[in-house]
């Protein structure tokens, strides 16, 4: 399995092959809305019914993203967003039947994106996502649970964008590859996988191209003969 400091030296080691021929770098501020489904545990006992079905999660996000040229139309590119999310449901079984999670959504992403025809972008990758400070309400019997619980999750992305002017636009579609296995007693809030679609616009500024070095000019050859006259 795999971590945020494994994506990082992912993208450093990217960055690193290139900075010799094709190195612009660019980064620049994230904004969006992404639409998360939850799903439960398949154990029947421990599942939760939630009261969106689909993908009916929604809230804004924002992030950073940084992005460097590979070769030709190829770039790498590593993301990093926030979103906070308010969960639906009730217990199987039991006698609650209005219960509302709340959990902070830090997702991290390193893509190898391609652009052709210039503007059209595709792009697939790696994520490794963080969620913290999971808890839930009762609504009926006004309680707040005091635990705050904490755990990593990982899996892949796929994007497609487009790039007018400065800035690009992205689709893209997340899935988690497996059930959380680290973490603080996460089979206690039966989540067996979070999934995302959403939409985000980001704006690059180019903060190094080294097409634009400028060279030192050369000086025309000293004559020494001239000098000695």
């Amino acid at each position: 399995m795999y971590n945020l400091r494994t994506l990082l030296l992912y993208f450093i080691f990217f960055c690193d092959s290139s900075i010799n021929t094709f190195s612009q770098t660019y980064i620049g501020p994230v904004v969006g809305y992404d639409f998360q489904k939850v799903l439960t545990t398949p154990i029947h006992i421990y599942r939760l019914d939630f009261r969106k079905k689909g993908f009916g999660y929604n809230s804004p996000l924002i992030g950073i993203n940084f992005k460097q040229n590979l070769f030709k139309q190829f770039y790498a590119q590593f993301s990093s967003e926030y979103t906070y999310k308010h969960v639906r449901g009730f217990f199987y079984g039991g006698v609650t039947e209005d219960l509302l999670f709340h959990y902070s959504y830090l997702k991290n992403q390193l893509l190898i994106t391609y652009y052709f025809k210039t503007k059209w972008k595709i792009g697939a990758g790696l994520t490794n996502n963080i969620v913290t400070n999971l808890y839930y309400e009762d609504k009926e019997r006004d309680y707040t649970s005091n635990q705050r619980f904490n755990y990593s999750e990982q899996g892949w992305v796929f994007i497609l964008g487009l790039k007018y002017n400065k800035f690009e636009f992205e689709a893209y579609y997340q899935r988690k590859l497996s059930t959380p296995i680290e973490g603080d007693a996460i089979r206690g809030y039966h989540y067996h996988q979070i999934q995302s679609l959403g939409l985000r616009v980001s704006y690059d500024f180019k903060i190094f191209d080294p097409c634009n070095k400028k060279e030192k000019p050369e000086l025309p050859p000293v004559n020494k003969m001239a000098i000695l006259d």
